[in-house]
Protein backbone atom coordinates (compact mmCIF):
# COMPACT_ATOMS: atom_id res chain seq x y z
CA UNK A 1 0.00 0.00 0.00
CA UNK A 2 1.51 3.40 -0.87
CA UNK A 3 1.65 6.59 1.69
CA UNK A 4 0.27 9.95 0.61
CA UNK A 5 2.31 12.52 2.24
CA UNK A 6 1.16 15.06 3.59
CA UNK A 7 2.67 17.64 0.84
CA UNK A 8 1.08 16.06 -1.43
CA UNK A 9 -2.49 16.21 0.09
CA UNK A 10 -1.85 20.09 0.93
CA UNK A 11 -0.93 20.72 -2.50
CA UNK A 12 -4.06 19.11 -3.50
CA UNK A 13 -6.52 20.85 -0.94
CA UNK A 14 -4.86 24.03 -2.38
CA UNK A 15 -5.52 23.27 -5.96
CA UNK A 16 -9.29 22.00 -4.82
CA UNK A 17 -9.53 25.32 -2.99
CA UNK A 18 -8.26 27.40 -6.03
CA UNK A 19 -10.41 25.54 -8.38
CA UNK A 20 -13.77 26.60 -6.24
CA UNK A 21 -12.70 30.39 -5.74
CA UNK A 22 -11.84 30.18 -9.38
CA UNK A 23 -15.07 28.60 -10.53
CA UNK A 24 -16.75 31.27 -8.70
CA UNK A 25 -15.20 34.40 -10.11
CA UNK A 26 -15.75 32.60 -13.19
CA UNK A 27 -19.76 32.27 -12.47
CA UNK A 28 -19.50 36.05 -11.65
CA UNK A 29 -17.77 37.16 -15.00
CA UNK A 30 -20.46 37.36 -18.36
CA UNK A 31 -18.19 38.14 -21.79
CA UNK A 32 -19.93 39.84 -24.67
CA UNK A 33 -18.32 40.87 -28.29
CA UNK A 34 -20.20 42.58 -31.32
CA UNK A 35 -19.20 44.11 -34.41
CA UNK A 36 -18.73 48.00 -34.45
CA UNK A 37 -21.10 48.77 -36.91
CA UNK A 38 -20.71 52.12 -39.05
CA UNK A 39 -24.76 54.19 -38.67
CA UNK A 40 -23.06 57.35 -40.57
CA UNK A 41 -24.83 60.27 -39.05
CA UNK A 42 -26.38 59.57 -34.89
CA UNK A 43 -29.07 57.48 -34.93
CA UNK A 44 -32.23 59.02 -32.29
CA UNK A 45 -33.27 55.20 -31.62
CA UNK A 46 -31.74 53.06 -29.35
CA UNK A 47 -32.10 49.45 -30.46
CA UNK A 48 -34.85 47.28 -29.81
CA UNK A 49 -32.10 45.09 -27.99
CA UNK A 50 -32.47 42.20 -30.65
CA UNK A 51 -31.08 42.91 -33.43
CA UNK A 52 -27.91 44.74 -34.27
CA UNK A 53 -27.80 47.89 -36.37
CA UNK A 54 -27.80 47.40 -40.23
CA UNK A 55 -24.58 48.60 -41.90
CA UNK A 56 -20.55 47.86 -42.50
CA UNK A 57 -18.68 46.36 -39.64
CA UNK A 58 -15.70 48.80 -39.21
CA UNK A 59 -14.25 46.85 -35.82
CA UNK A 60 -15.08 45.17 -32.55
CA UNK A 61 -16.31 45.57 -29.37
CA UNK A 62 -15.44 43.47 -26.33
CA UNK A 63 -17.58 43.96 -22.93
CA UNK A 64 -16.52 42.23 -19.92
CA UNK A 65 -18.66 42.34 -16.19
CA UNK A 66 -17.21 40.61 -13.15
CA UNK A 67 -19.74 41.03 -10.71
CA UNK A 68 -17.81 39.56 -7.96
CA UNK A 69 -15.58 42.68 -8.76
CA UNK A 70 -17.79 45.24 -10.03
CA UNK A 71 -15.86 45.61 -12.65
CA UNK A 72 -17.82 46.97 -15.89
CA UNK A 73 -14.93 46.49 -19.18
CA UNK A 74 -15.24 47.76 -22.43
CA UNK A 75 -12.87 47.57 -25.32
CA UNK A 76 -13.91 49.32 -28.36
CA UNK A 77 -11.80 49.14 -31.57
CA UNK A 78 -12.40 51.14 -34.79
CA UNK A 79 -11.22 51.52 -38.83
CA UNK A 80 -12.51 53.19 -41.40
CA UNK A 81 -13.60 56.08 -38.68
CA UNK A 82 -12.81 59.95 -40.03
CA UNK A 83 -8.82 60.36 -39.87
CA UNK A 84 -7.92 62.75 -36.53
CA UNK A 85 -11.31 62.73 -35.14
CA UNK A 86 -11.96 62.16 -31.34
CA UNK A 87 -15.33 60.23 -30.72
CA UNK A 88 -17.37 59.88 -27.23
CA UNK A 89 -17.66 56.48 -26.42
CA UNK A 90 -21.23 56.06 -24.61
CA UNK A 91 -23.25 52.90 -23.28
CA UNK A 92 -26.09 53.78 -25.48
CA UNK A 93 -29.33 54.81 -24.11
CA UNK A 94 -29.10 53.36 -21.05
CA UNK A 95 -30.79 55.61 -18.49
CA UNK A 96 -29.36 54.28 -15.42
CA UNK A 97 -25.70 54.59 -15.97
CA UNK A 98 -23.63 56.88 -17.44
CA UNK A 99 -25.95 60.32 -18.48
CA UNK A 100 -22.64 61.45 -20.84
CA UNK A 101 -20.09 59.49 -22.51
CA UNK A 102 -17.79 56.85 -20.74
CA UNK A 103 -14.47 58.33 -22.28
CA UNK A 104 -13.26 59.31 -25.89
CA UNK A 105 -11.42 57.80 -28.80
CA UNK A 106 -9.38 59.57 -30.92
CA UNK A 107 -8.54 57.83 -34.32
CA UNK A 108 -5.10 58.63 -35.97
CA UNK A 109 -5.07 59.58 -40.05
CA UNK A 110 -5.95 56.61 -41.24
CA UNK A 111 -9.26 56.90 -39.28
CA UNK A 112 -8.24 53.92 -36.81
CA UNK A 113 -8.33 53.73 -32.88
CA UNK A 114 -9.14 51.95 -29.74
CA UNK A 115 -10.11 52.78 -26.45
CA UNK A 116 -10.26 50.91 -23.15
CA UNK A 117 -12.13 51.47 -19.98
CA UNK A 118 -13.08 49.78 -16.56
CA UNK A 119 -16.08 51.19 -14.90
CA UNK A 120 -17.20 50.43 -11.13
CA UNK A 121 -20.48 48.72 -11.24
CA UNK A 122 -22.54 46.76 -9.06
CA UNK A 123 -24.72 45.88 -11.56
CA UNK A 124 -24.39 45.10 -15.49
CA UNK A 125 -26.56 47.24 -17.88
CA UNK A 126 -29.59 45.08 -18.61
CA UNK A 127 -29.53 44.70 -22.91
CA UNK A 128 -27.29 47.47 -24.06
CA UNK A 129 -25.03 49.10 -26.75
CA UNK A 130 -22.10 50.52 -27.29
CA UNK A 131 -21.33 53.81 -29.49
CA UNK A 132 -18.51 55.91 -30.36
CA UNK A 133 -20.30 59.46 -31.81
CA UNK A 134 -18.62 63.09 -32.95
CA UNK A 135 -20.10 65.55 -30.57
CA UNK A 136 -21.18 68.93 -31.58
CA UNK A 137 -20.62 67.66 -34.80
CA UNK A 138 -19.94 70.27 -38.25
CA UNK A 139 -20.28 67.04 -40.89
CA UNK A 140 -22.53 64.52 -41.07
CA UNK A 141 -25.00 66.07 -38.22
CA UNK A 142 -27.61 63.56 -36.94
CA UNK A 143 -29.72 63.42 -33.89
CA UNK A 144 -28.89 65.75 -31.20
CA UNK A 145 -26.22 67.21 -33.24
CA UNK A 146 -24.33 64.28 -32.91
CA UNK A 147 -22.37 63.37 -36.17
CA UNK A 148 -20.45 60.31 -37.61
CA UNK A 149 -21.51 57.73 -35.36
CA UNK A 150 -20.61 53.97 -34.94
CA UNK A 151 -23.01 51.30 -32.51
CA UNK A 152 -22.04 47.65 -31.71
CA UNK A 153 -24.48 45.25 -29.71
CA UNK A 154 -26.77 43.92 -28.59
CA UNK A 155 -25.01 42.93 -25.26
CA UNK A 156 -26.75 41.13 -22.63
CA UNK A 157 -24.55 40.57 -19.40
CA UNK A 158 -27.20 39.59 -16.98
Amino acid sequence: MKRISLISLGAAVALLLLGMVGGAFAQNAQNGNAPLIHVGPNLASCGDGSNPYPGPASGVVNVHFNKQQNRLKVNVSVHDALPNTSYAVDIRCWIFGPHNSIGVLTTNSQGTGTFTIDLSQDTAPPVFYIDISVPNATVLIGAYGWGDTFIAGPFNLQ
